[in-house]
């Protein structure tokens, strides 16, 4: 059964299949949602529809309930692929159709801090650098 994605600017997608699980994206484990859409809504389309402003907030209407989902900014994928649809039999070939793929992973509790403090970005080397220095000052 579809569901209707509705994404922060209003912008409302109609995905065959939405799933959640965690997902190791950009160096840390995050909560994601993955959205499954028919290749007819194009990946140029889907891709700047999934901005980070776009999913800060992402409502998913399924029949009568909808579920909001706050934060899910991090770029997971964004994947065309074919997909079985029809199981081949002795009658007939299997049938496949393109499906895309987009995975949107949530923010970490350190990167919500960092945003709340004026959305400056602070490049991971930095951030790696600083941790060296602060462990190695404890000498």
């Amino acid at each position: 059964m579809s569901k209707t994605v509705i994404l922060a600017d209003k912008t409302e997608l109609t995905s065959l299949e939405v799933s959640g699980a965690t997902q190791y994206i950009q160096g840390s484990n995050r909560d994601a949602l993955t959205f499954i859409f028919p290749a007819s809504e194009g990946m140029e389309t889907l891709d700047a529809a999934f901005s980070p402003d776009n999913c800060e907030t992402i409502a998913i209407r399924d029949g009568s309930e909808e579920y909001t989902h706050s934060g899910y900014t991090v770029r997971g994928g964004l994947a065309k692929a074919p997909v079985l649809v029809t199981p081949e039999t002795a009658d007939a070939p299997a049938v496949y159709e393109d499906r895309i793929t987009v995975t949107m992973g949530q923010r970490t509790y350190v990167e919500t801090l960092l945003a709340q403090m004026g959305g400056e970005s602070i490049e991971k080397a930095d951030l790696d650098a600083a941790y060296k220095e602060g462990v190695n000052s404890y000498e």
